[in-house]
């Protein structure tokens, strides 16, 4: 009997699309199926203005996730993807016909109650979330900042809810090198689950995971789906 690969969701860092996801397809080929998403504002959607309305996120999410037809699902969620990735995973767990969760990954951020708790303010430093290659590039940048803006605001709007995952593996990532975070700093991270909880710090790897550091990354996410 052919056992069905499940779907790995990806939901990218503030201002970032889907096409950084791509370069995982060869590292998770045989684990999962990589499903980049692609938030308005951005790459082929760029057209559309980006949301703010965090709730109004997730809910399209769901729906586009759903229509996938594909019966279990992983999210991974990098900074403010990360919040939607938990709260796309709880909706999910509540839907009648939705995919089965059956892990969360999260990276690049705080617990969900942290940030409920210390008010969100505009970003001091948009451009770290900014890849180095695109940094000399002006025409880049006008595109790009307005969409971080917007995604700041998306995470002012985030509500948290005490409402946790019910009995969903979760693992946290975070580079030793993001001078934001450390290990007693995501340490929250394992209250949003009854299921069991991973912590998982990798070397050479600042906010965004970039250069050799983005490949580990999917590798951690591979050996825990495997």
């Amino acid at each position: 009997m052919t056992v069905s690969k499940p779907t790995l969701a990806c939901i990218p860092w503030a201002g970032a699309g889907a096409s950084p996801f791509r370069a995982w397809g060869s590292v998770l080929a045989g684990t999962a199926s990589v499903y980049g998403v692609r938030l308005a504002g951005r790459e082929s959607r760029q057209g559309e203005p980006p949301a703010t309305v965090f709730d109004d996120v997730v809910a399209d999410l769901v729906q586009e996730l759903t229509a996938l037809g594909v019966p279990d699902i992983a999210l991974f969620g990098q900074c403010c993807g990360a919040l939607l990735a938990f709260e796309v995973a709880k909706a999910l767990q509540l839907s009648c016909d939705g995919p089965a969760v059956i892990h969360l990954f999260v990276a690049s951020q705080l617990p969900p109650r942290v940030l409920a708790d210390v008010p969100v303010e505009p970003d001091q430093d948009p451009m770290r979330y900014v890849p180095e290659e695109v940094r000399g590039e002006p025409e880049l940048l006008d595109m790009l900042l307005p969409v971080i803006a917007a995604d700041t605001i998306l995470v002012s709007n985030y509500k948290y809810s005490p409402n946790g995952l019910a009995d969903v593996p979760l693992t946290v990532m975070y580079g030793a090198r993001d001078g934001l975070l450390s290990r007693a700093k995501v340490d929250g991270w394992r209250h949003e689950t009854t299921g069991p909880t991973a912590f998982r710090e990798l070397a050479d790897a600042g906010h965004l995971f970039s250069g050799a550091a983005w490949m580990n990354l999917a590798e951690v996410i591979c050996a825990a789906l495997k």
